[in-house]
């Protein structure tokens, strides 16, 4: 008997001290895991939608360099919309101006101008010759892409646009983005963002603070 009871005795601590070193459950390391995952997803939320932003906000400063920049600052801005000027100015591309006296103005320049005889249209040409007629000194223009000079002379006299650089493609987007559902959306859309944004944050911060 005596026997006996000691070898209980043994099987009974064999077992506690099992017990007492078996290892944590794993529900810690699974809320960290949790936790961290919404971190991340948190972050990557934040990234994207201040890069939608920031796209946006671009848009609309494009669209305000070339609408009210000009009336207020010493530039013009202006969509080609011809191949005339090709492949030195592809058609859709944007090209700024600056105001330029025409005694400065020499031949190989790129200048802007209103069509002779029609006062709403304008020509982006580079000049291919200076002359003078019985009016006086004139510009005769030329398009890239075109075979022979223009058939009109354009007056030397005051100051005029000379093109300072170009941004290809940029006046597609430009032309589109100033219809009235383009400028509906770029209001709509930066609210929605701002907005989702915003609700994120509240549930992501409440989701925390019920896991604490």
């Amino acid at each position: 008997m005596t026997a006996d009871k000691g070898q209980m005795a043994t099987v009974e601590n064999i077992m506690t001290a099992t017990m007492t070193t078996s290892p944590p459950t794993p529900n810690g390391a699974g809320t960290a895991a949790a936790q961290q995952r919404s971190g991340g997803l948190h972050l990557l939320g934040k990234i994207l939608g201040w890069l939608v932003l920031a796209a946006a906000s671009l848009v609309v400063l494009g669209l305000l360099t070339v609408t009210v920049g000009p009336r207020f600052l010493p530039y013009q801005a202006l969509i080609v919309r011809s191949g005339s000027m090709a492949p030195t100015i592809p058609t859709g591309s944007i090209v700024f101006y600056k105001k330029e006296s025409s005694a400065k103005i020499k031949v190989g320049d790129i200048i802007v101008f209103n069509r002779p005889g029609e006062a709403n249209e304008k020509v982006t040409h580079r000049v291919y010759k200076i002359g003078n007629g019985p009016t006086g000194k004139y510009f005769l223009t030329k398009g890239d892409a075109n075979g022979a000079p223009d058939d009109w002379q354009v007056p030397a006299v005051g100051t005029g646009w000379v093109s300072m650089f170009h941004l290809p493609s940029v006046g597609y987007a430009l032309v589109y983005l100033q219809s009235t559902l383009a400028r509906l959306l770029l209001l709509v859309i930066p609210a929605i963002l701002l907005g989702g944004i915003t609700l994120y944050e509240i549930w992501h911060d409440r989701a925390r603070g019920a896991q604490v």
